[in-house]
């Protein structure tokens, strides 16, 4: 067994570096980047990259080796840090910004301080704690446990098929019902710290959960960063995301595959956003990528990274407000009709698609029946009642009455508008017509369906901040 330390660290650093460094060459095709966004970017992409490794070796026959795919990760950063010597970097565009005041410093290392002592007791937390139960132990571990004492990816299969296979076949079954097709993601992460560590039973192997939350922070002061937000603004925005209680819970608890699906959709978006306000295609890139991870690691992240596809489709197409309409006029109708009469076909390679008033059958999503269940109360509680927020809702509400009354202030906006109104439509959706309204009464599922939209609603609400502080003080310069 190797040293448990060295190894971890090499785990953990070397994903990052190869991250950033495609990231930094990405971005530095242009002006418009900032260092927090690389960094925030780089160590998602990162991991994504390992994974993906990991899976080119399944692919190959070979046996899951964490040299060997150390190896692989360092020769893909050193390309690209060859690639930036024969391409070198463009010289970065800095906005304008006047220098902190005494009292915007002192606030600034406060907030900095204040998400370094929350961090250090997480961090705390997940090496003295073990694996949660329930889903973390059923769902999730349970493949990378497998796969780490056989040193290979064997299948996982439903029970009918376990129980019909060999005594001698590797098949392996879950515990959810569903479970054995589950992306794998998030397994082959947990994977990634067992073969550093050496070992299967030590909290180590989930740090990431930590780490990648304080990525999407230091993305999204980045992007507020490259939007021209002060200093303060953005390091309160990032103060604001990490300090959020359910936020911190994934991060302590680790196991779970929604902080995964979270930072993934978050920093796409962002990128989506950098797209738009500077024209840049490897930001549009940068997020196809981090679309292409969300959907690796959990059911759920099918449909969110389809959020961003959609999202970069309507950003890509600059009609007027007049041809929008018009279009979701013609989509609605098209839905009654669908609802109506019904849609059954059967998709090669993927599955049945069926749609009707009664029920909606997705391939790799599942069969759900619709009927219109009253959550409302719940649904309020949750976010406005419970302490898993802040005061994120409130400030969200306030949003979207200043939006109503003063439309200018979403300049710059309209992607993280876009994809939030359609994620928060399909949360909606799932919570208020299918029979997963269960889990909004019970409290057990629906703010861990909410999260995916705080990333993006937190840099809508600093956003719309921004523009009203631009528009103070040009008003002032008048």
């Amino acid at each position: 067994m190797m040293d448990l330390w060295p190894g971890t660290l090499v785990a953990i650093l070397l994903p990052w570096f190869t991250g950033s460094a495609w990231t930094y060459w990405l971005l530095s095709r242009g002006s418009h980047w900032h260092p927090a966004a690389v960094i925030g970017h780089g160590y998602l992409l990162g991991l994504f990259a390992t994974t993906m490794i990991m899976r080119c070796f399944q692919w190959a026959g070979l046996q899951q080796s964490f040299w060997g795919t150390s190896l692989c990760l360092l020769l893909l950063g050193l390309l690209a840090i060859a690639l930036l010597y024969l391409n070198p970097a463009k010289t970065r565009t800095k906005p304008a910004e006047h220098p902190l005041m005494a009292w915007q410093k002192v606030l600034i290392t406060l907030l900095m301080a204040l998400i370094a002592l929350r961090y250090a007791t997480i961090f705390q937390e997940l090496l003295l704690r073990p694996l949660f139960p329930w889903d973390a132990w059923m769902n999730w571990a349970p493949k990378a446990l497998v796969w780490f004492h056989h040193g290979e990816l064997v299948p996982f299969r439903s029970q009918a098929e376990w129980l019909a296979s060999p005594a001698e076949a590797l098949v392996h079954i879950e515990g959810a019902r569903n479970a054995w097709k589950y992306p794998v993601g998030v397994p082959l992460v947990q994977l990634w710290g067992m073969l550093a560590a050496g070992t299967s039973d030590h909290t180590v192997i989930y740090l990431p959960w930590a780490l990648i939350i304080l990525a999407l922070g230091a993305a999204l002061y980045g992007h507020l960063k490259l939007m021209g937000a002060p200093s303060i603004l953005a390091t309160t925005a990032a103060y604001a995301l990490l300090n959020m209680p359910f936020v911190n819970v994934h991060s302590m608890l680790a196991g779970y595959a929604d902080l995964w699906v979270t930072v993934a959709f978050g920093c796409a978006i962002y990128a989506l956003g950098a797209w738009h306000y500077t024209g840049r295609w490897t930001y549009a890139l940068l997020a196809l990528i981090h679309a292409a991870f969300c959907m690796q690691l959990k059911t759920p992240g099918l449909i969110i990274g389809g959020i961003v596809v959609i999202t970069l489709l309507i950003s890509s197409l600059q009609f007027r407000m007049s041809t929008w309409l018009g279009l979701a006029a013609t989509a609605a109708a098209i839905g009654l009709v669908v609802a109506f009469f019904g849609i059954d076909i059967e998709i090669p390679s993927a599955g049945r698609l069926a749609i009707d008033s009664k029920q909606i059958t997705v391939p790799y999503i599942g069969e759900f029946e619709i009927a219109f269940h009253n959550v409302n109360q719940a649904m309020l509680q949750v976010l406005f009642k419970m302490i898993n927020w802040n005061i994120h809702w409130y400030l969200l509400l306030l949003a979207a009455i200043a939006l109503m009354t003063r439309r200018e202030m979403a300049k710059g906006l309209a992607t993280e508008l876009v994809s939030l109104v359609i994620t928060l439509l399909f949360l909606f959706f799932v919570y208020y017509f299918t029979e997963r309204s269960e889990f909004a009464l019970d409290f057990t599922q629906v703010n861990r369906a909410l999260v995916y939209s705080i990333p993006v609603s937190v840099m809508l609400v600093f956003g719309l901040l921004l523009n009203w502080v631009r528009g103070v003080q040009e008003g002032a310069d008048k």
